[in-house]
């Protein structure tokens, strides 16, 4: 089988041939169909997570069907339409995945990063971590939903998202669209902040009633005129700058949700935090219950992602692509 293979912290992507893996008592062995492309994985080609297990096939957006099944699983059989998100396993005993909090697990295993993911065409995975499909998602759309749609729903549901909340978008990349999305199907009202003036026409397709060019506006006073400002800021692209720059434009009681990670600190005043009781938070992807409510939500409400194929030669392309900032959407590796 052939698989994309990261030799080192700023390796490169290279094709080699494997052998078919064999699954174990509790796993599966997964036909990989489709793959995210995810920021993710750039950060595993540049080495900026301390804790990869060179070499490594990266990739945790993965959507496919089971082939075999380890002698002690019972809940899957062969040809199930099933994924795999970023979280491969964890330790199950911990407060954190008693509370389904799986993903702030200390002994979390991540899925293309400590374990071997998903750009190849066969890969293994624990059964119980392994989340069925819905009918009406196909392999390519269901991809992204496993990481950034993922990340998106359970970082609405973690900030108090309501319906009727006003949410701000920092960035209209493939994170953000898909924010856009779940944000509206959930019966939010959107605003999307970008610095490229030519995303309007995307935000406003998409749903967004506003578009604030962080170029020619001040995020904060923009953001104000917006009904006095967002209940919540989904600060989806690395933009250190853009997010302090918003955040004081966010409403009373409101909250920034930090959900792409810039390498710059981030510099919020004491007086806009105390005077407006707002909160400034991150949360990773999430949890198995916060994946399948995902994939549910999606399926029933339609949320699709705009993707972009392309095959598991073209990935090192696809990663540049994304490097430079120049990828619209979500580009998904589907294999031939």
């Amino acid at each position: 089988m052939k698989a994309a293979v990261i030799s080192k912290a700023g390796g490169r992507i290279e094709i080699e041939e494997r052998e078919r893996p064999v699954p174990g008592p509790d796993e599966v062995l997964i036909r990989v169909h489709a793959c995210g492309v995810c920021h993710g994985d750039l950060m595993v080609r540049d080495g900026h997570f301390p804790f990869v297990r060179y070499p490594i096939v990266p990739g945790h957006e993965i959507a496919g069907t089971v082939e075999a099944t380890g002698e002690r699983v019972g809940t899957l059989t062969r040809g199930a339409r099933v994924g795999v998100s970023a979280l491969y396993s964890s330790c199950g005993a911990c407060p954190q995945c008693l509370g389904a909090d799986e993903f702030l697990c200390p002994r979390l295993e991540f899925t293309g990063v400590t374990k071997d993911g998903g750009y190849q065409e066969y890969m293994l995975a624990p059964a119980a971590y392994v989340a069925p499909l819905p009918e009406g998602l196909d392999f390519a759309d269901a991809a992204p939903l496993m990481c950034a749609g993922l990340t998106v729903y359970s970082g609405l549901r973690h900030a108090g998202f309501r319906p009727g909340h006003k949410v701000a978008v920092i960035g209209l990349g493939g994170l953000g669209h898909m924010a856009v999305l779940f944000a509206r199907a959930m019966g939010g009202r959107v605003a999307v902040l970008s610095t490229s003036a030519d995303k309007e026409a995307e935000g406003q397709r998409l749903g967004a009633e506003r578009f604030i060019n962080v170029k020619k506006s001040k995020p904060a006073e923009a953001l104000k005129e917006w009904e006095g400002g967002p209940d919540l800021v989904l600060a989806t692209a690395p933009d250190a700058e853009t997010m302090t720059a918003a955040f004081p434009g966010l409403a009373i009681d409101g909250t920034m949700m930090v959900l792409g990670a810039p390498f710059a600190p981030l510099t919020v005043s004491p007086f806009d935090l105390i005077m407006g009781r707002r909160r400034l938070m991150g949360t990773p992807a999430g949890s198995r219950k916060d994946l399948h409510d995902t994939l549910a939500f999606a399926a029933a409400h339609g949320v699709r992602p705009r993707v972009k194929r392309a095959s598991l030669q073209d990935l090192a392309g696809a990663l540049g692509e994304m490097d430079k900032g120049h990828m619209l959407g979500r580009t998904v590796v589907v294999m031939q």
